[in-house]
């Protein structure tokens, strides 16, 4: 491993085809979006190594946490919504209650 900084100035091997910095590969499975962040974090370490990349580490697990929260107050939010009560009064839906129609009209000839 090379314990030598990259100069400040230019831009590092690792960032200039993006792929520390660029959005995540459209992936459907998790486990590959895990890989993902596996592979980054190795990019990282080869790149800045030492305590730039434990301040690296220290921000995605701090980013981790928030996304985490955010989802968890997300789900509550919908938890509580579905468990509250009826609201009062009229209630329009597409899937009330039909009544058959009479389709016999007293004014019709027939």
């Amino acid at each position: 491993m090379n314990d030598t900084l990259k100069p400040p100035g230019g831009r590092c091997d690792a960032c200039a085809g993006s792929d520390l910095t660029g959005p995540p590969p459209p992936f459907d499975d998790p486990s590959r979006l895990v890989g993902e962040i596996f592979r980054r974090l190795t990019l990282a370490t080869e790149t800045y190594p030492g305590a730039p990349f434990t301040r690296i580490v220290r921000t995605m697990l701090v980013a981790m946490g928030r996304a985490c929260l955010t989802e968890a107050e997300a789900q509550a939010r919908w938890l509580r919504e579905r468990g509250e009560p009826a609201r009062q009064g009229v209630r329009v839906s597409a899937t009330a209650r039909r009544v058959d129609f009479d389709a016999w009209d007293p004014g019709d000839p027939d």
